[in-house]
């Protein structure tokens, strides 16, 4: 179950009321009048099944409630109430199926733009996937994978590329392009550096090390793993299962190809440079269309669910805005706005 908290003008709060008693997937609700102070207004509680949470918020931003007054969204761990379960039985679909597009929004705000944290992960996780490199260990660049933040701005570049977003979709290319180009850097010259100082060696030879042997030669299984783990990626994000995250993060070839390409900058193999380009080209390429095609999907199975509702509510109008619950204007998590 999810559970909101609205506070509203005492007219928008009225409004709200009678939408949350005609929905059957909502319950416990309850209403505090004028207990709120800034702002202003009445304060409104409910629980929803989770299948049909942002269509309510939705409904609730409709009013202009996000305007005047402000929308809590909280997942609850446990509820234990018949009413919650009979709320949940008339809501249509599974909750695990459930995509609340305010949390998508929130995440993709809170990670997939360019700040200080995400090059520093980018640039941290290349280090280690060169280290990883010389020294032929599949566990540590197992974990420079897990390390590199990749997939959030991924994901920005999806929602902006399906709502037609320029904003959106360009910020979270920049990331992408800003965090690989410095993961590329510093793997460069921490290489480089290691030479200097000789812990690592003057000459570095391929023969024999499969992890960079593998990286440097893109084939097509390469660019299947990628369409499935931007696919897999994306469920993830929009459904909130962050443990599948984590796989899609250790399967996918993007750090290691780019770190290699910093490390044979270092020693001057050039044929292993292309090689590597290509590895992080195809795997880059391959999570775009995988990702904003999956979204693209969802957002349609979205819009049917959300006609169903409003003929359900009694709203006839046309559906405008529909998916404004994915996306942030800009780079803020105010809100969600329309196109």
């Amino acid at each position: 179950m999810i559970h909101l908290r609205v506070i509203a003008p005492a007219e928008q709060a009225d409004q709200a009321i009678g939408l949350m008693r005609r929905s059957s997937s909502v319950t416990n609700l309850v209403a505090q009048r004028g207990v709120a102070l800034e702002p202003a207004g009445d304060l409104i509680s409910c629980d929803v099944a989770e299948e049909d949470a942002s269509l309510i918020v939705g409904d609730l931003r409709r009013l202009g409630i996000a305007e005047s007054g402000s929308i809590d969204i909280e997942r609850l761990d446990a509820t234990v109430s018949r009413r919650a379960a009979a709320a949940e039985h008339a809501a249509r679909g599974a909750p695990g199926d459930a995509v609340i597009w305010e949390h998508v929004a929130r995440q993709v705000s809170d990670q997939g733009y360019l700040s200080w944290g995400l090059v520093a992960l980018f640039s941290l996780s290349g280090v280690i996937a060169a280290i990883a490199i010389l020294i032929d260990s599949a566990p540590i660049v197992v974990g420079a994978m897990a390390v590199s933040p990749d997939f959030a701005p991924l994901a920005a570049f999806a929602i902006g590329t399906v709502r037609l977003r320029a904003d959106i979709a360009g910020s979270g290319f920049l990331s992408l392009v800003i965090g690989f180009t410095c993961a590329i850097a510093l793997a460069g010259l921490t290489v480089e550096l290691l030479k200097r100082v000789g812990v690592a060696p003057s000459v570095f030879s391929r023969e024999g090390n499969a992890l960079a042997t593998s990286i440097a030669a893109p084939d097509a299984f390469s660019v299947v793993v990628a369409l499935c783990a931007g696919a897999a990626g994306m469920l993830s994000v929009t459904l909130g299962r962050s443990s599948a995250l984590v796989g899609v993060a250790i399967s996918i070839t993007t750090i290691p190809a780019a770190a290699d390409i910093g490390l044979s900058t270092a020693y001057g193999d050039w044929e292993a440079f292309g090689g590597s380009g290509r590895q992080l080209a195809l795997n880059v390429a391959g999570l775009l269309i995988a990702s904003t095609l999956t979204l693209a999907l969802q957002r349609v199975v979205y819009r049917r669910r959300l006609a169903r509702h409003r003929a359900l509510m009694g709203r006839g109008d046309e559906l405008d805005g529909v998916g404004d619950e994915v996306l942030p204007p800009g780079r803020g998590g105010e809100g969600l706005g329309a196109d």
